[in-house]
């Protein structure tokens, strides 16, 4: 149920991929609500606050998901994708995960930029580790944007790349992702009761 299964996903890759898939999103819809801000609305420096220590959180939850795919395997794809299929979603899979990492960095780049650290909620502080120079920072602001709206396109293909195998190929990609439970173990279950009917079977021919 925790671990991920032959063919079929645990709770804990669930449980991060959607959390990470709705923060990334809500990071994307914040940051585009807080352009339109001025220095003087009440929610100009508590929006940009939020805005930091949630990209943290999408961060260090896709550090996470790294570590866990590593420690465990992954599920293979579903026998009803094809060869070219198979190579697009392993494409899109690389390309989403780099942005979801590379968007929160460069992030942390630009608030760090001038030796500030990040905090937390009001628990703790996320350190400026090193600084930057300003064109570095001119650099990072210009890809922050770019990956934002970037990752966006790349969060709709891929939900669409989803929904259809799960609507049109009839599929279970999408249900996959959606329910807790290796599909190796039930499939195990319903080979064992195939060949218990198929033995019983045989003896009813004889008899």
């Amino acid at each position: 149920m925790w671990r991920n299964g032959a063919d079929g996903y645990g709770l804990v890759s669930i449980a991060l991929h959607w959390t990470i898939a709705l923060g990334t999103i809500g990071l994307v819809a914040l940051g585009a609500w807080m352009v339109g801000l001025t220095y003087y609305d009440p929610w100009y420096n508590e929006s940009l606050a939020l805005h930091k220590a949630f990209g943290i959180a999408v961060l260090a939850l896709a550090a996470a998901k790294l570590g866990w795919r590593v420690a465990g395997r992954s599920p293979g794809f579903d026998p009803g994708i094809g060869p070219w299929e198979r190579a697009g979603a392993t494409a899109m899979h690389w390309v989403l995960n780099a942005a979801i990492v590379l968007l929160p960095v460069t992030g942390y780049l630009i608030s760090t930029s001038e030796g500030a650290g990040i905090d937390m909620f009001g628990v703790f502080e996320v350190p400026a580790l090193f600084g930057i120079s300003e064109r570095t920072r001119d650099l990072a602001i210009e890809m922050h944007f770019y990956l934002a709206y970037g990752l966006i396109v790349l969060v709709a293909g891929h939900a669409g790349a989803a929904l259809k195998h799960h609507f049109v190929d009839r599929g279970s990609t999408l249900r996959r992702m959606l329910v807790p439970r290796p599909p190796s173990r039930r499939r195990g279950r319903s080979a064992k009761w195939s060949g218990f009917r198929a033995r019983n079977s045989r003896r009813n021919d004889r008899t």
